[in-house]
């Protein structure tokens, strides 16, 4: 209750309260690696996160909250891992899939993350998450056209994100596609007025922002 109400501190003595009477209580160390986690004590987090797998080894969804946090640490290894346990446990969570393949791309592993999106679109054909991360994986492997079809599906499936826009107007651009590249980003500063001003440190949009019809009405680009 206090959690909901925005009282994180009081929250977390709450439940290091209910683990002093009850050590063995999973729920309690799950919920206080959430409300560490919210407040960005990650390393706390993992560790409640931990204490909470060890008392439940079964709990799919504590895996994955823990693969999350190591994830956010930068510990690619340990979310993989952490990853594979919840898929052990549960196989048809797409968003499992899809983080798995986080934790590998992040680790050189472009092949594999593949195959992790593929997995989650196969359950879920409108997981858009995973549809921007398959582009990401072409466009590591230098493969613009298959990472433009990608992103162009993440954006048929979620028109409002602006990072998938983002991503399909600079692989339009850099494959020379500047008339498609120019009406994604006109779409993407409607939707996100507030990009504007980071668009010209992308080198590939430079040109591309003398069209009149991305100009600002101020008079700025």
């Amino acid at each position: 209750t206090l959690l909901e109400a925005g009282s994180d501190a009081e929250a977390v003595d709450a439940y290091r309260r209910a683990l002093d009477l009850r050590p063995d209580c999973q729920e309690a160390w799950r919920n206080l690696a959430y409300a560490r986690a919210r407040a960005g004590a990650l390393e706390e987090a993992a560790d409640a996160y931990r204490r909470a797998a060890a008392l439940e080894p079964d709990d799919h969804e504590t895996w994955y909250n823990l693969g999350n946090v190591y994830l956010d640490l930068g510990r690619y290894n340990e979310a993989e891992a952490a990853f594979r346990q919840s898929l052990r446990r549960h196989a048809d969570d797409p968003a499992v899939w899809n983080n798995l393949g986080n934790a590998l791309a992040q680790q050189g592993n472009h092949g594999e993350a593949l195959e992790s999106y593929e997995r989650a679109i196969h359950m879920r054909p409108d997981y858009h998450p995973s549809w921007n991360n398959v582009g990401n994986v072409h466009e590591a492997r230098g493969d613009l056209e298959a990472a433009g079809r990608a992103f162009g599906r993440a954006v048929e499936l979620a028109p409002d994100v602006p990072t998938y826009r983002l991503n399909l107007a600079s692989a339009l651009a850099r494959l020379g596609a500047a008339e498609r590249a120019v009406e994604q980003l006109g779409e993407l500063i409607r939707f996100a007025p507030e990009i504007r001003q980071l668009l010209p440190s992308f080198a590939e949009f430079r040109s591309l922002l003398r069209d009149p019809r991305l100009q600002d009405p101020r008079g700025e680009v």
